[in-house]
């Protein structure tokens, strides 16, 4: 079944390549849209250059980092809006502006307050903070109740319970907060560095390829922190599956 599914995939995205092909060549202008061929050939132009991996390792620790606080502090706080009702109200209408405020707005306060080399770190935190927060405090919420007296007539460890009735809960949300929080912080901290212009990183390359109208560049640096985010959202996927397990 899942040598049929990865076949059907790769069809799948041949397919949407020969489409994307076609309409390069019927647009008949690089600049307009460049195909699939030429935004290879640019990937690999760029390949050849130091200076590209310097920049996509730094934009991705810095990404990283920024989803790792993110993880944690929405963690830790969203336990003790679980065990304090008090905290949960306290944090409702701060997580609801975080959620709400445009990111571009984020950027901007940002690159006021901590300048353009720290604002991926920043925004990609920001970004990840209320996806981890609510979807843990989702699962606390739903956790079984009937498990919880059970374990607390067994006077069952504090370890214990987190293992065995807490995880388990909190399981499938864990999951789906990894998956969607990296995959936001990398747009919103590419984003960031595209308006903030921090040397070596993807955005700067980004900007550059703009405003130069190399738009085969621009498309190969794009597939590139496209592939950055699913290799490193697979990655910790992988970590978190081998932790709830």
């Amino acid at each position: 079944m899942k040598t049929r599914k990865y076949i059907r995939t790769t069809l799948i995205v041949l397919i949407w390549l020969v489409i994307w092909q076609i309409l390069a060549v019927i647009v008949n202008n690089s600049i307009l849209l460049s195909g699939p061929v030429d935004t290879v050939k640019a990937l690999i132009d760029l390949g050849t250059q130091p200076s590209f991996y310097l920049s996509v390792g730094a934009t991705a620790g810095k990404v990283l980092i920024g989803f790792l606080i993110g993880l944690v502090t929405g963690t830790l706080l969203s336990v003790l809006s679980y065990r304090f009702s008090l905290v949960k109200d306290f944090l409702s209408p701060f997580v609801s502006v975080v959620k709400s405020i445009p990111v571009v707005s984020f950027i901007i306060i940002a690159l006021i307050w901590a300048g353009s080399s720290n604002v991926t770190v920043i925004v990609s935190s920001v970004i990840a903070f209320p996806i981890f927060y609510k979807n843990i405090l989702e699962g606390l919420s739903v956790t079984d109740k009937k498990m919880l007296d059970m374990a607390k007539v067994f006077q069952m460890k504090t370890s214990k319970k987190i293992r065995y009735i807490y995880l388990p809960s909190l399981s499938s949300h864990i999951k789906s907060a990894v998956s969607l929080a990296i995959g936001m912080a990398f747009r919103g901290g590419i984003t960031a560095e595209v308006v903030g212009q921090p040397l070596r990183s993807v955005g700067n390359g980004l900007y550059r390829a703009k405003i130069n109208l190399a738009t085969s560049e621009m498309l190969a640096w794009t597939l590139t922190a496209v592939l950055a985010a699913f290799i490193i959202e697979r990655l910790i996927s992988f970590i978190v599956k081998k932790v709830l397990k």
